[in-house]
């Protein structure tokens, strides 16, 4: 218990480290408000709340290349925004389908099991949740193994 809270908290304080910033050389994209383009998009728009707003916003905080349209960078440095999102939907999406195939494997061992997909056994599925937030760990431990994965001999094809 104590190593796994050891590698969890390691793990959660390398994913809150945060880079330090780093000038970022950049060719083709200036700010909003110096592109010719985007002032010409920007005097051409209707004046209203919904577009003027925007405007001035993209003017002070974003780069706009040759066609004076807004563009985000993609930097190594901005993964994290996108990886923890990821993660958080991956173990979401995996607790869901893990739960889901642990009670369905679990009422089949039952005397009735389409009684038990009918009826929710209450029992089963809080066991069926407990495995689920585990999922990633029991998932690795039948993948090595080999529960998880059937052999190629079971694995029907269709003929072509």
């Amino acid at each position: 218990m104590r190593k796994l809270f050891s590698i969890l908290l390691v793990g959660i304080l390398w994913i809150g480290m945060t880079l330090p910033a780093t000038a970022v050389t950049n060719t083709h994209l200036v700010p909003c408000q110096e592109s010719a383009a985007f002032n010409e998009r920007l005097q051409n728009a209707p004046q209203t709340y919904y577009f003027e707003a925007p405007y001035q916003s993209y003017a002070t905080n974003l780069l706009c290349g040759e066609d004076g349209l807004p563009h985000l960078q993609l930097r190594f440095d901005r993964a994290v925004d996108v990886a923890i999102p990821f993660a958080i939907f991956f173990y979401i999406a995996g607790f869901i389908g893990w739960s889901g195939r642990a009670y369905l494997l679990g009422s089949k061992r039952m005397s009735k099991p389409e009684e038990a997909e009918i009826f929710i056994d209450i029992a089963l599925a809080m066991q069926a949740f407990a495995q689920g937030l585990l999922w990633p760990l029991i998932a690795f431990k039948e993948l090595m193994s080999g529960e998880l994965t059937a052999p190629a001999s079971e694995v029907s094809v269709s003929p072509r």
